[in-house]
């Protein structure tokens, strides 16, 4: 039977993509909840549970540009879905 319900974290992550906007990117979410929460949350954590939540429709993502930089890596960005919100 699938989860309706949000856990902490999710909660937390789905806010912070919120207040992101466009710029809703693995580090610049794991700034937003550092700044706003105190917590300090691990890369290995925030990106399953983002795909999770993308897998059950509340989120979307697409792959940006490359970083400016030489050697820049492209960004996957995250959008609240209409079911997200």
């Amino acid at each position: 039977m699938p989860r309706n319900n949000l856990g902490e974290l999710e909660q937390v992550l789905m806010l912070a993509v919120l207040r992101l906007g466009g710029e809703a990117y693995g580090a610049a979410i794991r700034a937003e909840i550092l700044d706003r929460t105190g917590r300090s949350i691990t890369p290995g954590a925030i990106y399953p549970t983002l795909d999770r939540l993308e897998a059950r429709g509340l989120l979307r993502s697409h792959v940006g540009e490359p970083t400016a930089e030489r050697g820049g890596r492209a960004r996957r960005h995250f959008h609240i879905t209409p079911a997200g919100l």
